[in-house]
């Protein structure tokens, strides 16, 4: 937040080293710093803490502009007053975060002289910083190449689990169905018949779906194809490691 008090701001501040002015809807102000959360400007008519204000943003070096609404949170008689942004929108806080990130990098080359030339931009693309693999990644892409071995059966495991879960599906609707047989005791025609299985496939497949993946979090198949998959035994021991310290 924007305030006076040094202790109760939360945000980076960059402070201004060239002039750069601010549009009000009373005129012009002179920019004193800048934060993602709010301003502090220099103004000749004095503003009144809680009003609410238009503001015309033009910074320098790279040139960045955008308007928002603002809200005073404080003033005084010199002119001085901390303004609130209100509002910002998504695209205009991130780019200016991002130009307040580039002023921390130009302050820390102009500080560190020329031992920090490594915190200038390279002229080429550099290749991207590669990292390892977390062990969800891992997970998820052991799942598409396991394969359950049961038997003389040797099939993927994602191919084994809608196996399962669409017998599981066919099963339950064919007992369903024998059931209304059963008690209407006649044979309808076919194209009703068909109309009815496959409204009652439908129905069970929709509420499997909600019970075992949404509510439950796997389905039977997929739990079978875990349990039954030759290379799901174990975690790497680093992982087993950082699981232990952050549970």
């Amino acid at each position: 937040m924007v305030g006076r008090s040094v202790g109760n701001r939360r945000a980076y501040r960059h402070k201004l080293r060239s002039l750069a002015q601010v549009k009000l809807d009373s005129g012009n102000g002179i920019l004193r710093d800048v934060s993602d959360a709010g301003l502090a400007i220099q103004v000749l008519s004095p503003l009144v803490p809680g009003q609410p204000v238009h503001l015309g943003l033009d910074l320098p070096h790279p040139r960045l502009r955008f308007e928002t609404e603002g809200w005073v949170l404080w003033s005084d008689s010199l002119g001085q007053a901390g303004i609130l942004f209100v509002n910002l929108s998504t695209r205009s806080r991130r780019l200016l975060q991002e130009w307040l990130f580039t002023q921390i990098l130009a302050d820390a080359h102009r500080a560190l002289g020329d031992d920090g030339s490594e915190l200038l931009f390279s002229s080429t693309c550099r290749p991207a910083i590669r990292l390892a693999p977390s062990y969800c990644s891992l997970q998820l892409r052991s799942s598409e190449t396991r394969r359950v071995r049961l038997f003389w059966l040797n099939m993927p495991a994602l191919r084994f689990s809608r196996f399962v879960d669409g017998t599981a599906l066919l099963c339950a609707v064919l007992l369903f169905s024998l059931l209304v047989l059963f008690f209407i005791d006649s044979l309808p025609s076919w194209p009703l018949t068909g109309a009815f299985v496959l409204g009652a496939a439908l129905i069970f497949s929709a509420v499997y779906w909600f019970v075992f993946a949404v509510w439950f979090g796997i389905t039977p198949g997929s739990r079978l194809a875990e349990l039954a998959s030759s290379d799901g035994e174990k975690k790497p021991a680093l992982v087993e490691v950082e699981l232990t310290r952050f549970r």
